[in-house]
């Protein structure tokens, strides 16, 4: 994942990615015949588990702003035990186009996290947290379209601008959500 992350998808070899991972070539294409099958296996993997990170860090709050801090906490986390995934994501986001396997797996990551936040939204009007005309969908739409940033922002500078970013949305979502009043 690094290698891919520090050269882009196009510039990494199996060669080179067996060099990091301290295998032979061989050994690598014994589970993978190309490339593009060891990235869409290694991203799968890594996705799962991220998603399943930030569900957890939802599930463990009760209010949708709590529950929206502590996904953004659990995305810092992920960032520090993985420094290179959003780099990683990124360089192989330009490849998309031409690898249709590594498009779908961009789209079935979008897709988890629209889930999550939508359920999140959802169940934050049938609590009465948000009003019940809030345009849920346009909501989560939001949401993602911030943490998209989020995530190309980790990609692209250093990780103290990243995570000064992530404390300016906790910020907003502190203060700034269409909120009843209960």
């Amino acid at each position: 994942m690094k290698h891919i992350a520090d050269v882009g998808y196009a510039n990494a070899t199996m060669k080179a990615i067996a060099r990091e991972a301290q295998l032979t070539s061989a050994a690598i294409y014994h589970y993978f015949p190309s490339k593009e099958s060891l990235v869409v296996a290694t991203l799968a993997s890594v996705q799962d588990e991220l998603i399943g990170r930030l569900q957890e860090a939802a599930e463990r709050a009760t209010t949708l702003i709590d529950r929206l801090t502590a996904i953004l906490e659990e995305a810092l986390a992920c960032v520090e035990d993985y420094p290179s995934v959003t780099r990683f994501e990124a360089s192989i986001s330009y490849e998309t186009s031409r690898h249709p396997d590594l498009s779908a797996l961009r789209s079935r990551r979008r897709e988890a996290e629209e889930t999550l936040y939508g359920r999140l939204v959802s169940d934050a009007v049938a609590d009465g947290e948000l009003l019940p005309e809030v345009d849920e969908q346009s909501l989560v739409d939001v949401i993602l379209s911030i943490s998209s940033g989020l995530v190309y922002l980790s990609a692209t500078s250093v990780p103290e601008r990243h995570r000064s970013a992530v404390r300016a949305f906790e910020a907003i979502l502190a203060t700034g959500l269409p909120v009843a009043d209960k």
